[in-house]
């Protein structure tokens, strides 16, 4: 993987390098996608927008990215992906598409990691709907309070953007102490 800018500034976390490499398609439609620092905790952060995962060269980059974790033994936080919707809506589109799907649930159970997905006041989150979420922790940023009938996932809920990265941290180190058998064990009771 290489990188092609190193000064990119996410709003929540100290330092950042993005990453790219896709020789095949392009790098794919993120916001950001590559190393990120926030209070010393060192994670691979994948930012999306409405258009992310609906080409290839998403998930091929997805895939990377997420192998790189498992290389250096960092957390993965998704922010504003919807791996769900979009694995859902693509699966019968082609063969390859398909296949890049599957390899990418494959590789998000076998994480020995915590997986974080953050939803932020630009995604449109139904707490009450009950949307389902491929990670270990959820953590949603609101306008205001609501309750949710989440069960499964760790859930933080916070009205303040600033309280995001208090959260994140929080939640991260939390999940680290869990042991991996619980962790793919819940993680497999989500995908289901």
């Amino acid at each position: 993987m290489s990188s092609l800018n190193f000064h990119y500034q996410h709003p929540l976390f100290e330092k950042t390098i993005q990453l790219y490499g896709d020789r095949v398609g392009g790098q794919g439609n993120y916001e950001f996608a590559g190393l990120a620092e926030l209070n010393n905790t060192k994670v691979i952060l994948l930012h999306g927008n409405p258009n992310t995962l609906e080409q290839p060269a998403d998930w091929r980059r997805f895939q990377r990215l997420i192998n790189l974790a498992q290389r250096l033994k960092k957390p993965v936080v998704l922010w504003n992906i919807h791996l769900e919707n979009a694995a859902t809506t693509q699966h019968n589109t082609s063969l390859a598409l398909a296949t890049a799907i599957q390899n990418t649930k494959i590789q998000l159970i076998k994480m020995q990691q915590p997986i974080v997905a953050v939803y932020d006041h630009l995604y449109e989150w139904d707490t009450q709907g009950g949307e389902s979420v491929w990670g270990d922790g959820l953590i949603i940023a609101k306008q205001h309070n609501e309750d949710s009938q989440r069960k499964q996932h760790t859930l933080e809920i916070v009205c303040e953007k600033d309280a995001i990265s208090k959260q994140l941290v929080k939640l991260l180190n939390e999940l680290s102490r869990k042991p991996i058998e619980e962790l793919t064990t819940d993680r497999i009771q989500s995908f289901l």
